[in-house]
């Protein structure tokens, strides 16, 4: 029989070459780039359209069944197009040498191969064949996309609470942050507790997992931060979910149950992670919208809800049915001396044998409490002989002190560390001013200048001044050495327009305080405060339970009325909060029942008058009625001859009888800011004011010559706070030179903080001479809002610390701002013609590097921005930078040298951040854990 030899080799592959030309297909390498770019491009149209699904169920609407049988669509095709491209790397076609497309006969190696040719060209051919199918899918899912319900894209909002992040991790919770992470990480519990003393650091855990999971954004849906506190109200915690969620469903009037239903609508189909620290008392995390557990999630499909919780109680733990309790441990020996070491200052503990052995000593009383050895490290970092150091230790070791005052036994430690900070405070005033702090609710931010240091020189702590300059002046410095104790804090919500300038007190240094104004007789000191401030009261107390108080604070609560009370029921009470009651009524004999209360502040209860005894307060000093719809104030109201401090800021007040504020001939401070239009009794009676010899006056007027003329010449007053706003765009001033003699003595001289709004000015200048009759060199702050027409901005010599500009489009660059040399805060928002912020650095040697003092750089919705400087400029002082919607700012004008300096945070959106250039990655691994 005779055999037929047929070169397979040849036939096969020529036969092959046909098909893959018929196909149309070309290379499978080509067709999986065209697929990719396609998905690229669905993934993109996909994430558009969850943003506006986001967003319309903040709304409280739902996404169609069309919109979500889409999505789905979307989901398996990503799927299935993995899928594809496994097979495809594993077939090794990414070369495309399987295919021999030159013809001839084979090499003897390759005819050997030549079975694995065939099957890998077979395989090619069915990968294309998947490949264009997929290719097709994705085509008609992005034709669909079009065709679904148009909604403006809006991406979803940041966390309401912004926490610092700390480039070196804290002593002792490396390890727990790890397991903690794991267990969330590994899916079998969906409730874990951190728990143990007040102080150990559970909160500083908690804060890092929550920096962790928000730079790994991709595992949950929704990170949200929730701060529990003593005594916290429910329902303000499902306000608080709501707002961080950015939902707008939510209403102050809704019952808990008709919340929990819309966090749960809201939540039910999202991966969410939730951090509650310090919860006091069992949560209903249903009610939280967090109420899929672990099994449910299994059985139902249902996608992850995880709840991490802080507490100082292991029976908390167990009523929160928790599935994996941490407790945290003090630091061991070696620990503690090192968080000691970190937070002593400069070169005390290695300057003197005797010292350092004491030092030891002095960390083991803190038995390994880390706030406490915070505490006390820093409270020592001042002294620089033994015997100071030898009296701290005797201190914290008398038992006899710690026993008699009756402290819980797990107060005693931190107590300890209180009191030694506490005594080492510079003065009186400044430990006055710490206890002071307590009458604000816990984990509240207070700001400092429109609460804590008024607060100070309203109860007389800040007393001896001409001008209210030098009593805020002052109180900067007792705050600059609150924190310097680590007695007080930064705020966490530094991005925050009005938070960046709040303060917040350690809620186991709060507890401290209280200890010590409750009663307790330390020293011969007896104090007693009544502190209920912040934990939803709807009524005062019963009467015998503050009847004795000296100091009562109910601030931030629900209270609607007050109760009538006898003829001096409260005789020994001195201050008196209520701020944030909204909607509270004051009874007429209210202030008889308390004649010698000094301190009153009642702003933003939404008061609409006073009672007509008003005068009967003849002992008061301090009134705070700001945020009220005040229109008038009572008729005896000029009668309160000791006031000397009145802020009426935002109240609606149109009249004034003639003598109301003249006749109050003690008054040193007047706040009248934002009481639109400025009505004409500020003139009547600031003209006619014969009192204090330098009353200090925040006022806003119209930006009108005659207004100006007309401060120039209010005898006994001076200007402290100066706002300068046209009604309109025909409220034109020429070019606005601060520094002409058009400003007298009495508005210049003193002026700290300037706002000009909304005139139409091109040119502002400001020259200092000190040997003028108008110098500013005072001016401290300078705001400037929707300047439509201003292109130029001309500051000589004045010692800016801060300086805001907002909407002034005509504005190209504030290079100006290299010569303040005392700037340290410098934000501006929305100068769309603004490319450059800083477009001239040197003078004559360009390549000269030039310093800045700022320390807080803010730069927001600035379209056209590319770059910050154009030469090298060094940010030896920089804390913080904030960069929002800046789309075309690509890099930073700093590498990783701004590490040796002060740097803490930076903070913007995960894209811009993403799109950087950087000279060298090293220099983004280095900064990346910096950003927020």
């Amino acid at each position: 029989m005779a055999f037929a030899i047929i070169n397979l080799n040849v036939d096969v592959d020529s036969c092959l070459s046909g098909l893959w030309a018929s196909l149309g297909l070309g290379r499978p390498k080509s067709g999986i780039k065209k697929l990719e770019k396609e998905m690229a491009r669905l993934r993109g149209k996909r994430d558009d359209i969850k943003n506006q699904i986001d967003e319309a169920e903040r709304e409280g609407r739902i996404p169609t069944n069309e919109v979500s049988q889409w999505l789905l669509e979307v989901e398996t095709l990503e799927g299935k197009v993995a899928a594809i491209k496994q097979d495809f790397q594993s077939i090794g076609c990414f070369s495309c040498h399987c295919f021999n497309q030159t013809g001839g006969m084979l090499s003897q190696a390759q005819q050997a191969r030549e079975q694995v040719s065939i099957r890998e060209s077979l395989n090619c051919c069915s990968m294309n064949r998947r490949v264009a199918k997929k290719l097709g899918e994705a085509n008609e899912l992005m034709s669909r996309a079009d065709a679904l319900d148009p909604i403006a894209t809006v991406g979803p909002p940041e966390p309401t609470v912004i926490l610092p992040i700390s480039h070196r991790p804290p002593v002792g919770i490396e390890s727990y942050v790890k397991d903690i992470v794991g267990y969330i990480d590994g899916g079998d519990d969906s409730v874990i507790a951190i728990y143990g003393m007040g102080g150990v650091g559970k909160t500083t855990m908690l804060k890092s997992i929550h920096q962790h999971y928000l730079l790994k954004h991709s595992i949950f849906d929704r990170v949200i931060w929730l701060v529990a506190s003593k005594d916290c109200q429910f329902k303000r915690l499902q306000m608080d979910i709501s707002k961080s969620l950015g939902l707008k469903t939510m209403q102050e009037n809704d019952d808990e149950r008709t919340c929990g239903d819309k966090l749960f609508s809201y939540l039910k189909n999202k991966k969410c992670l939730l951090l509650l620290d310090d919860i006091w008392e069992h949560v209903n995390l249903q009610l939280l919208g967090m109420a899929h557990s672990a099994t449910e999630r299994r059985q139902q499909q249902q996608p992850r809800k995880v709840v991490v919780f802080t507490t100082r109680s292991e029976t908390i733990c167990a009523q929160m049915k928790a599935g994996k309790k941490i407790k945290v441990k003090c630091l061991d020996t070696n620990q503690a001396w090192q968080l000691f070491e970190e937070n002593s200052y400069g070169d005390v503990l290695c300057s003197d044998g005797g010292i350092n052995f004491i030092a030891r000593e002095l960390a083991k009383e803190c038995a390994g409490l880390p706030l406490a050895l915070i505490t006390v490290a820093q409270a020592m970092s001042g002294k620089r002989s033994w015997e100071a150091w030898n009296d701290a230790l005797h201190q914290i070791r008398d038992k006899h002190e710690w026993t008699t005052i009756g402290l819980p036994e797990d107060s005693v430690v931190m107590y300890k560390a209180f009191k030694l900070s506490y005594d080492s405070l510079e003065n009186d005033s400044i430990r006055e001013c710490l206890l002071c702090c307590a009458l604000w609710p816990e984990d509240y931010g207070i700001h400092k200048y429109y609460e804590l240091i008024p607060c100070w020189i309203g109860c007389g702590i800040i007393r001896e001044f001409n001008v209210i300059n030098e009593a805020f002046a002052k109180g900067r410095s007792h705050l600059e050495a609150l924190m310097a104790a680590s007695l007080l804090e930064r705020s966490s919500e530094i991005g925050n327009f009005y938070s960046r300038h709040c303060v917040t007190m350690h809620d186991v240094i709060r507890d401290m305080a209280l200890l010590m104004v409750s009663g307790l007789d330390l020293e011969g000191i007896k104090r007693k405060w009544i502190v209920k401030a912040g934990i939803g009261l709807s009524h005062l107390l019963r009467q015998e339970e503050w009847q004795e108080a000296e100091r009562a604070s109910f601030m931030s609560n629900q209270i609607t009325s007050l109760q009538e009370y006898g003829a001096s029921t409260f005789s020994k009470l001195s201050m008196l909060f209520l701020h944030a009651n909204c909607g509270l009524t004051i009874p007429p004999a209210f202030f008889a029942s308390m004649p010698h209360l000094e301190y009153l502040d009642l702003s933003n209860c939404r008061i609409t008058q006073l009672p007509e005894d008003i005068d009967s307060l003849t002992e008061l000093q301090y009134l705070n009625l700001s945020y009220n719809p005040i229109i008038r104030l009572p008729t005896k109201f000029g009668c309160l001859g000791k006031l000397e401090y009145l802020r009426l800021r935002k109240t609606k007040i149109e009249t004034m009888l003639n003598g109301t504020i003249s006749n109050l001939s003690m008054l040193k401070w007047l706040d009248i800011r934002e009481i639109h239009p400025t009505p004409e009794w500020w003139w009547d009676e600031l003209k006619c004011f014969k009192g204090h010899p330098q009353l200090s006056v925040a006022i806003d007027i119209d930006a009108t010559t005659a207004n100006i003329e007309r401060l120039n010449i209010l005898p006994n007053v001076s200007i402290w706070n100066l706002t300068i706003y046209g009604k309109d765009a025909s409220s034109k001033l020429p070019s606005l030179d601060l520094s002409t003699l058009l400003w007298s003595y009495n508005v210049s001289d003193n002026l700290e903080s300037l706002t000009i709004i909304n005139v139409a000015v091109d040119k502002l200048m400001l020259t200092v001479d000190m040997g003028h009759e108008s110098s500013f060199g005072c001016l401290k702050i300078l705001y400037l809002f929707d300047l439509q027409l201003l292109e130029k901005i001309s500051l000589n010599g004045v010692v800016l610390r801060e300086l805001y500009i907002f909407g002034c489009p005509m504005l190209k660059d504030v290079s100006w701002v290299l010569q303040l040399s005392c700037l340290n805060h410098l934000e501006i928002n929305n100068c769309p013609k603004m490319k450059e912020l800083i477009s001239q650095v040197g003078n004559s040697d360009s390549n000269s590097i030039c310093s800045s003092s700022i320390q807080r750089l803010a730069l927001n919705d600035m379209p056209n921005l590319n770059c910050i400087a154009d030469q090298p400029l060094l940010f030896p002082y920089l804390e913080y930078i904030s960069v929002l919607d800046c789309p075309k700012l690509k890099k930073l004008p700093f590498g990783v040298e701004i590490l040796k300096n002060r740097l803490k945070r930076i903070d913007g959106e995960d894209n811009w951040w993403n799109n950087l250039d950087w000279d060298d990655q090293i220099i983004k691994n280095s900064l990346t854990p910096y950003f927020r």
